[in-house]
């Protein structure tokens, strides 16, 4: 149990322990505590050269942007009912195990030791049942607070000696049948054309996926490096979660195109950018928000796009917008494609596709990253038909609507 009340929680910087202090009062203070101009910073829009003391009525977006939501924050809940769940409470629970550099600890708090690695090979030969998944939850909470997302997930050590969790285990959804098969095919198909994407593999029931996270880096003398990540939402200044949630649904693509342009990133990150969207579009990702998308990076000089995460065909499922409401079809995008209050969240034809390719990211020839991406989607699915963790009646709907997706290359 944390205590009642947190008003102070030390803050670290990668390696650099103690860098910080996040402090709450009325308001929300974040004071660096070495005035070494060289130290690496909080969040690319919070230098320590500008300033060493940020303050802010509402918890810094890039703070914000880790604190767990969703099933797992639901689960917190089941576990500690008696537990005051405050962002200061949540990033005490996330430690140093959030997505990204930083780490949050009470002051003179002993470090938590790390729960039995679990292998990837353990974890796709695992049989996925929810029971199975909660009592994997309930293990590895204390290393998997810092993620993230409403679909059930959590973050689970992989190497002893790698100290904070390095896999990302993520759980089949009643609500959504055949969740991870479809991340599973996504993730093939944007591989296979090219795309970033974090290592990954499907349980052998076809239940659980299993990812590598993208924000480390174990170098061949064994040190893991961290690295800076912050998606578009905290990049904007935006808190996303609770009520709040719609703002991850608003704006546009070509905004995000905007905002990594005034971050300097060399033009091969907006060709990566259209890449990422374009294969959201023709796979009918309809989650696509402001919180998928992100940049990872080592200073103000060195940043770079995320890999593609979190992506799913989300329009084979069918949804409510309230208890007993009517079933609807998901079959718009989360974000315009184009910025204008008249802009519409309908996908695109392949005309204004191309014209955000070439006059939004500078491509080119933006029509032979659709071709790779519609080639790289009809052998994932050719190849899926002999695999025996992706059911035949789900493959049948998927394949419906990637042919949809497939006519952009023609």
């Amino acid at each position: 149990m944390l205590p009642e009340k947190i008003r102070l929680l030390e803050v670290s910087i990668g390696d650099v322990q103690d860098a910080g202090q996040l402090l709450k009062t009325s308001n929300y203070e974040f004071r660096y505590l070495d005035p070494n101009p060289e130290q690496p910073a909080v969040a690319l829009l919070m230098q320590p050269t500008e300033s060493l003391t940020w303050r802010d009525g509402d918890l810094f977006p890039p703070m914000d942007q880790n604190l767990p939501e969703g099933d797992l924050f639901m689960k917190i809940r089941e576990m500690f009912p008696k537990q005051p769940m405050t962002p200061m409470h949540l990033l005490a629970l996330v430690g140093r195990n959030g997505i990204g550099r930083l780490g949050y600890s009470l002051p003179e708090q002993p470090v938590a030791a790390l729960p039995r690695p679990l292998s990837k090979e353990e974890l796709l030969k695992t049989q996925y049942t929810p029971e199975v998944f909660n009592e994997l939850v309930a293990a590895y909470l204390s290393t998997g607070a810092g993620i993230a997302g409403v679909q059930p997930k959590i973050m689970v050590p992989d190497r002893q000696a790698v100290p904070i969790p390095s896999l990302i285990v993520k759980a089949a959804s009643p609500a959504y049948p055949c969740l991870a098969a479809n991340e599973y095919l996504c993730l093939s198909a944007a591989r296979r054309a090219g795309i970033e994407v974090p290592s990954f593999a499907l349980s052998d029931d076809g239940q659980l996926l299993i990812l590598d996270r993208f924000d480390m880096v174990v170098h061949d003398n064994g040190h893991l490096e961290r690295l800076g990540f912050e998606d578009i939402a905290a990049l904007a200044g935006l808190r996303v979660r609770d009520i709040m949630s719609d703002r991850k649904y608003q704006g546009s693509y070509q905004r995000i195109a905007e905002l990594l342009r005034q971050l300097q990133l060399h033009s091969e990150n907006l060709h990566r950018f259209f890449q990422q969207v374009a294969f959201s579009i023709m796979v009918r990702n309809g989650n696509a928000h402001l919180k998928n998308f992100g940049v990872l990076y080592r200073s103000t000089a060195e940043v770079w796009l995320a890999p593609m995460f979190d992506v799913v065909t989300t329009s084979i499922y069918k949804y409510t917008q309230y208890q007993g409401g009517p079933e609807l079809e998901d079959r718009t995008l989360a974000l315009k494609l184009f910025a204008g209050k008249h802009q519409s969240k309908a996908y695109p034809t392949t005309e204004e596709l191309h014209d955000f390719g070439r006059r939004i990211c500078g491509v080119s020839q933006p029509g032979r990253t659709l071709e790779a991406i519609a080639a790289a989607m009809h052998q994932t699915l050719e190849e899926a038909k002999g695999d025996a963790r992706v059911p035949a009646e789900f493959l049948a709907k998927m394949q419906a609507v990637w042919e949809e997706g497939m006519t952009y290359a023609r």
